[in-house]
């Protein structure tokens, strides 16, 4: 009987500890990926900040604005670069196979 009681109680602490290594493999996973995205999140947030300082600074929106109603300070110069033209695709003549250019060669 002692040996029968025996068995089922290490069969219950043999689940537990099963069922309690599985949840904390989930658990690892889930940080790892939580902690990824965080990393992820905090970078895209230092470049929006750096975006946002950028485009609030007076140089920027000086810049922006002149380009956009096409004024010059004194001092610039104005350079005006023609927009390309799409070149010509050349014609592709089909081949004929090799024996046939001989034989069109030696029979005309």
């Amino acid at each position: 009987m002692r040996k029968f009681v025996f068995i089922i109680v290490l069969c219950f602490l043999l689940i537990s500890l099963i069922r309690n290594t599985l949840e904390f493999r989930n658990s690892m996973v889930f940080y790892q990926t939580t902690k990824k995205n965080l990393e992820k999140e905090v970078n895209k947030n230092k470049e929006l900040t750096a975006q946002q300082l950028k485009s609030t600074s007076h140089f920027e929106i000086e810049k922006n604005l002149r380009n956009k109603q096409n004024l010059v300070r004194k001092d610039e110069i104005i350079v005006i670069v023609p927009s390309p033209t799409p070149t010509p695709t050349p014609l592709i003549v089909p081949t004929q196979p090799a024996y046939k250019e001989w034989l069109g060669l030696f029979m005309h």
